[in-house]
């Protein structure tokens, strides 16, 4: 089965609206093709209304450089899953609809958190510490392999003091950081709260079967459970990026060049549900805007 992406877009003056072309016999996996339209769409005014605007910061603060970074990273990932319209690809959709959750959980987590850049700056160091000394230490255990390590010693001999004073003046006495928060992954979810925590106790397990190895999973695939469980994805893949494009909207204050810009990503996810063009107007003109 294919995610159908040959609907009408939604073009953000609202020439078009966002419908999936419509499915033939009563396609039992139309609401799959539409969770595909959705995402799709999102990815539409993101980059036609968000995209060339966060991208012409010309001066950056720390805290928009880690929140543009972020965001790039989820936009590719969204770019990327566009491209996956075989849902016997699940697995690769899946991964992909995990790793953009886990962004916008993070873009949330700085939204919420005033000292979060400066925290991020120091952990991004303590783990590039790690990596060097990692590499080290291998390269010592196993001195006949083929390992470059020169720049990896270089790296921790003049780095080290200063990285790990940097970390006990951030986090007195914690030795083992694995997120700037100081928070496994539940934690953090907690803390942003709804939709991400509805998402991940629903489906982020079943998210992460497919991105490890073992048996978990899926113990009799068909086509039709393949097709399903990317449905899934796609949905949580466009809840999740909606999220952190508001976000970014908020941050950036793209509200002000616009303040329709949250109703057309809430129109971007809508419309792709509509059975007809009559509903994608009530939807449009509920939101203000109008065709």
């Amino acid at each position: 089965m294919k995610a159908d992406e040959t609907g009408a877009r939604f073009a953000a003056g609202a020439e078009d609206v966002i419908l999936p072309a419509p499915p033939a016999g009563g396609n039992k996996f139309r609401e799959i093709d539409r969770a595909y339209a959705a995402v799709r769409n999102v990815s539409d005014v993101e980059q036609k209304e968000i995209r060339n605007v966060v991208m012409g910061v010309l001066s950056p603060t720390l805290r928009e450089k880690y929140l543009t970074l972020n965001y790039h990273r989820a936009g590719l990932n969204v770019e990327l899953l566009l491209t996956l319209k075989d849902t016997r690809q699940f697995q690769a959709i899946a991964l992909l609809a995990r790793t953009i959750f886990e962004l916008a959980v993070e873009v949330k987590l700085i939204s919420l958190n005033a000292d979060a850049a400066e925290k991020i700056d120091v952990a991004t160091r303590i783990e590039t510490l790690r990596y060097a000394k990692n590499v080290v230490t291998f390269k010592s255990r196993h001195p006949d392999s083929n390992v470059p390590v020169q720049d990896c010693v270089a790296f921790v001999a003049m780095h080290e003091k200063s990285i790990l004073a940097e970390q006990n003046a951030m986090w007195p006495g914690v030795k083992d950081l694995t997120h700037w928060t100081m928070k496994k992954l539940p934690r953090r979810v907690a803390l942003v709260g709804d939709p991400f925590e509805q998402m991940y106790e629903m489906h982020y397990a079943p998210l992460s079967w497919y991105s490890h190895g073992g048996v978990t999973g899926l113990s009799e695939p068909n086509t039709e459970l393949f097709a399903f469980f990317a449905g899934i994805a796609y949905k949580i893949a466009g809840e999740s990026y909606i999220q952190l494009l508001e976000v970014i909207i908020n941050e950036f204050k793209l509200f002000c060049a616009d303040p329709t810009l949250k109703d057309k990503l809430s129109c971007a996810k809508l419309v792709a549900y509509a059975n007809n063009q009559e509903e994608a107007d009530v939807i449009l003109r509920a939101h203000g805007l109008t065709r």
